[in-house]
């Protein structure tokens, strides 16, 4: 702290920087993108199983269970790539032609990978759900179900490379509509909505 308010350094800490006033609403509001994206992670999972053991029974709960797992190829991978590119992002903010060139690049490898793995999954699903479980009636449940779960995974990269880069730009309105738009405007209404529209009965364990 001595160092850092001293004379020595070139990037000194000021009293009137650390009013809490200036720096929390500003942390606040970008964290909270970053916030419903993982908690909304734990209330898709209550409404997943309440909808699947409704109308599909335990085999079904299983093969989220599965799901899940392996759409997190997809998750970790990405955020770790958009992630890393946050800081580049935001500390050449002043300068949009390197902006824009580094999310051009970050906006490729993101669809490369979602893209190489959908295809991926769309071609051999037996692969993906035998790492996390042999029960060949399991397996066969699961199978067909993989690939409708990630039949639009491929832009994935679209929407986490877009949202990280509206951080990393300050922009928290719009990384915070990308967070809710996917999973509580989109996948709860769809799974609410589509075993009435399509005239699911329920299960009978139910």
């Amino acid at each position: 702290m001595r160092f850092l308010t001293g004379d020595k350094t070139k990037w000194r800490l000021e009293r009137e920087s650390l009013r809490p006033a200036k720096v929390i609403p500003p942390c606040v509001a970008l964290g909270l993108s970053p916030f419903v994206m993982q908690s909304t992670k734990s209330v898709l999972a209550v409404c997943f199983n309440t909808s699947l053991l409704k109308y599909s029974g335990e085999i079904a709960v299983g093969t989220m269970t599965v799901l899940t797992s392996i759409i997190q190829f997809a998750m970790l991978p990405l955020q770790g790539l958009t992630q890393g590119a946050q800081p580049i992002i935001s500390y050449n903010s002043c300068l949009p032609g390197r902006v824009r060139e580094v999310f051009r690049m970050l906006l490729r490898v993101c669809i490369v990978y979602s893209a190489s793995l959908w295809e991926l999954v769309q071609l051999f699903p037996g692969v993906f759900v035998r790492m996390f479980n042999s029960n060949p009636e399991l397996v066969a449940y699961t199978v067909p179900a993989l690939r409708v779960y990630m039949a639009v995974s491929c832009i994935l990269g679209i929407q986490i490379a877009c949202q990280q880069t509206f951080i990393a730009r300050r922009n928290a309105k719009d990384s915070l509509f990308l967070a809710i738009l996917r999973k509580v405007i989109l996948l709860i209404r769809s799974f609410i909505s589509c075993p009435v529209f399509f005239k699911t009965k329920p299960s009978p364990c139910f």
